[in-house]
């Protein structure tokens, strides 16, 4: 195998792990959007609400599924803020 050939195999392979990764955080950020609109019902003010604090909780480093849980447990409530 020549240096080009080698090359060429890396290349689509770094650019394939790119594209996966991408690929993965857009789904992941649908899923999120989504779950937000679920959860306040067509409401604007608790969508709005909810989107702020998804934001607060990324922030502080809150993983995903805690997010998710805690997402949840505002809307339930009502209350702005845990």
């Amino acid at each position: 195998m020549d240096s080009l050939s080698i090359f060429i195999i890396v290349i689509s392979v770094v650019l394939a792990v790119v594209f996966k990764w991408y690929l993965f955080r857009r789904i992941q950020g649908w899923i999120d959007r989504d779950l937000i609109r679920g959860l306040s019902s067509s409401d604007p003010v608790l969508e709005q609400r909810l989107i702020e604090a998804d934001r607060r909780f990324r922030a502080e480093g809150i993983k995903r599924a805690e997010r998710h849980q805690k997402l949840e447990q505002l809307a339930s409530d009502g209350e702005p803020g845990l």
